[in-house]
């Protein structure tokens, strides 16, 4: 299986054409030589009559299908490596939040057993304050009475 490409003739060099450099689309065709039975490849689309197909080195495109997809995915290995170490630090971060956020859920829980804490006390010595008036009240008007007899 031979797995040599020219890829002089198209646009961009590496991966999947999508033009060859004469500016037309390309197209892929199957080959139907002894030698590649069956195997896909990319040619010009000005080319699609295999009598036409001088040469591989015609000046336009002629590219195997899997040089094109392994150069795909070659360059793109790269780029899914950033991916996943950006990924990961996203990762990284989002359970960071999620601790702080934890932490701050038990501060608020912590706040409003604090509040809770505070009106109860302010409960008490609203009552308090009401039974010490009303003691003073009772002894102010019991002594008045007394005076008055």
């Amino acid at each position: 299986m031979s797995s040599s490409s020219v890829t002089s003739g198209f646009v961009g060099g590496r991966g999947i054409p999508t033009k060859c450099l004469c500016g037309l689309d390309v197209t892929i065709f199957i080959a139907k030589t002894q030698e590649n039975p069956c195997r896909p490849f990319f040619r010009c689309v000005s080319k699609r009559d295999a009598n036409s197909w001088t040469t591989k080195r015609d000046g336009h495109l002629f590219k195997w299908v899997e040089d094109a997809v392994l150069e795909e995915v070659e360059d793109a290995l790269p780029r899914v490596a950033i991916m996943a170490n950006e990924l990961s630090k996203t990762k990284s971060e989002a359970n960071e939040l999620n601790a702080l956020i934890q932490e701050l859920k038990e501060e608020a829980m912590m706040s409003k057993m604090e509040i809770r804490k505070w009106k109860v006390c302010s409960q008490v010595c609203f009552v308090w304050l009401c039974l010490i008036t009303i003691v003073i009240g009772y002894l102010c008007f019991d002594n008045r009475n007394e005076k008055d007899l």
